[in-house]
């Protein structure tokens, strides 16, 4: 009778790490991309992407495209980390490609995305992470990057949509 009960047991626990360790991959994607024009909620406000740029730049050795996108239209935005209104940003090999994101910042296998909230030009803005989604890249051409993404932090925290933006000049 023990060694029965200690057979189920034995049985039982490895059917539930087997369970357990399973690829995610198996339950689906863990993004959906919605085909719209980028927007979503920073810090509970709305957010749609209205303008935005990329510039090539090289982190830990990897060629990489550092994407911002913006509330509003603002003219010489290229480069200017000033600018009023809240934002999204992120950076990725410059490749087309799919990027899952999550929090392994010491690889390019772990993206995030940050949504900034400026705070109404306030004291205290806020970056928010967003660990959970994807990025893809799907067009690269001279002047310009298309893509799409879907990163989510949590329900006051998100975007989901489509994007294009232009080079900055010299970039």
């Amino acid at each position: 009778m023990k060694a029965r009960s200690i057979f189920y047991t034995l049985l039982f626990s490895s059917t539930a790490l087997l369970l357990s360790c399973s690829d995610d991959d198996e339950k689906g994607p863990s993004y959906s991309f919605k085909n719209q024009d980028l927007q979503g909620k920073i810090e509970g406000g709305s957010w749609t992407y209205a303008d935005g740029y990329v510039e090539t730049t090289t982190l830990e050795g990897v060629e990489s495209l550092s994407v911002n996108l913006m509330l509003t239209q603002v003219d010489g935005a290229c480069g200017n980390f000033s600018v009023e209104g809240d934002e999204v940003f992120f950076f990725v090999p410059n490749a087309v490609g799919l990027y899952k994101l999550s929090f392994d910042l010491g690889s390019f296998d772990g993206q995030v995305v940050t949504l900034y909230d400026d705070d109404d030009g306030g004291p205290d803005p806020i970056n928010v992470i967003a660990t959970k989604g994807a990025i893809e890249i799907l067009t690269i051409t001279d002047t310009e990057v298309t893509g799409r993404i879907d990163a989510r932090a949590d329900k006051d925290n998100f975007v989901n949509g489509n994007f294009t933006v232009s080079f900055c000049p010299g970039s």
